[in-house]
């Protein structure tokens, strides 16, 4: 006969395992949304290129994703956290979300300035200082 304690350790590891199953699939979910969001954005990348960059552009979709769920995280539990080494030993460290968030980031930037380079160069957004010279070459011209 089960008892009601461990009926009870089931059914909280049963709705565990649901939840940790939604979650996943979820977030596979946004993360083929931001792949084709960004397919679209680099569908004009030339087709011997493309082919390399697949993996880079679903690389950068995960990098995104995950980044949000990080960003909410560092957003409710601040940016560092305490740590106690030993009797004596205590302070404030850089929290390890605020670390990952820092590291994806760069991550990410390298990865869309490799697909950037891949573009066209009439398809390429214009970088900040190309936005000035485009105004001053339009008053001008």
């Amino acid at each position: 006969m089960v008892t009601e304690d461990e009926y009870l350790k089931e059914e909280v590891r049963r709705e565990a395992e649901y939840d940790s199953i939604s979650g996943y699939l979820e977030k596979q979910k946004q993360i083929k949304k931001e792949v084709s969001r960004l397919r679209k954005l680099f569908k004009e990348i030339d087709e011997n290129k493309k082919k390399l960059v697949i993996a880079l552009i679903d690389d950068v979709a995960f990098l995104t994703v995950t980044m949000q769920d990080l960003r909410e995280s560092i957003i409710r539990e601040g940016t560092t956290v305490e740590y106690k080494n030993g009797e004596n030993q205590y302070g404030t460290k850089q929290s390890p979300d605020a670390q990952l968030y820092l590291a994806m980031s760069q991550k990410q930037a390298q990865a869309m300035k490799i697909l950037l380079d891949c573009m066209p160069k009439n398809d390429r957004p214009p970088a900040e200082g190309d936005e000035l010279a485009a105004f001053l070459r339009g008053r001008n011209g």
